[in-house]
């Protein structure tokens, strides 16, 4: 039986974006070297989520920080 050679390298830690106050974490993938972009996702209940889209990333920090205006508001 031959032995698969893993050909993939390591993950790149890239500098995050910073968009609307909010740090964006960015890495280059030691597999496929896709830019994969870390944010909060409504449809996780607001836990981190990797997205190949930055817009996506972008939006769906829109939407966390307008969740956290309204409930900060509401406990007020």
């Amino acid at each position: 039986m031959k032995k698969a050679k893993y050909r993939g390298g390591p993950s790149e830690i890239l500098e995050p974006i910073e968009f609307d106050g909010y740090k964006i974490k960015s890495l280059k993938h030691g597999n496929t070297g896709h830019t994969l972009y870390y944010f909060p996702s409504e449809e996780h209940e607001w836990e981190g989520c990797w997205t190949m889209d930055l817009e996506t990333a972008k939006k769906g920090v829109q939407k966390y920080k307008k969740y956290l205006s309204e409930n900060k508001a509401a406990t007020v």
